[in-house]
């Protein structure tokens, strides 16, 4: 019965990301249409005042869903790298010192388009594609020791599932609105192999997805390739 479910379920992570394409990227008409996701997103839908692109973006990697029948981009995530300079949450608390290191990344920015956020999962698909994609992009090619986010109260769960830790400091966002947010840190030094017990973890990790696509090199980060960050090999295979 166990090896019944399993099997049932590898199917079901087999197709889940079937109709989207999940990239880094990799020129500026796919770095538009990310910033244009993140502008609906939190400038409109969530009326926030922050600048689309700012000061990060010139020193970040972007990362891009698409609906690959109507050709839309949907869904769109930033990862900063420190050793290009401060990171955004350094504006607003400061950093433990393990973390005060150039082999940290900040994962920010994460939008979906809100008619892509409606699903029977307890995560869009959207998201679930974009958390795979900054996975193995994060674990695999830029060579970081901690990746690193800061959450509103009411998200912080979908991180923790994602074995984010909680680390209990917490400051307000003046850009988004003033809303408290909370440092989670993710230690990456031991592998991912230590999560094998996630019930995602095929998801994740065992199944190759051709929609979830790695670049063949690792890009520059930003938009005016302005950062010097030393990648470790890329793997492309999931």
């Amino acid at each position: 019965m166990q090896n019944t479910r399993n099997a049932r379920e590898r199917s079901i992570f087999t197709r889940l990301l079937r109709g989207y394409r999940f990239s880094i990227c990799e020129d500026a008409e796919a770095v538009a249409r990310a910033l244009d996701v993140r502008r609906r997103v939190y400038q409109g839908s969530c009326g926030y005042e922050v600048p689309v692109p700012d000061e990060y973006d010139g020193r970040s990697w972007l990362l891009l869903a698409e609906d690959v029948r109507t050709g839309e981009a949907i869904g769109s995530m930033r990862v900063t790298p420190r050793a290009a300079g401060a990171l955004e949450c350094e504006e607003y608390l400061a950093l433990p010192p393990a973390l005060q290191s150039a082999s940290v990344v900040e994962i920010t920015r994460f939008a979906v388009l809100p008619s892509h956020r409606d699903s029977k999962r307890f995560l869009p698909v959207v998201a679930l594609g974009l958390f795979k994609l900054v996975s193995h992009f994060v674990v695999a090619a830029t060579g970081a020791e901690h990746a690193i986010v800061c959450s509103k109260a009411e998200r912080i769960w979908s991180y923790e599932w994602m074995r984010f830790k909680r680390t209990g400091i917490v400051a307000s966002y003046t850009k988004l609105g003033g809303c408290e947010h909370e440092l989670l840190t993710c230690d990456l030094r031991s592998g991912v192999g230590m999560h094998s017990d996630h019930r995602y973890w095929a998801f994740f990790f065992e199944i190759d997805h051709p929609e979830v696509v790695l670049p063949a090199r690792l890009p520059e980060p930003g938009l005016a390739n302005q950062a010097a960050f030393q990648p470790l090999p890329l793997k492309r295979s999931a």
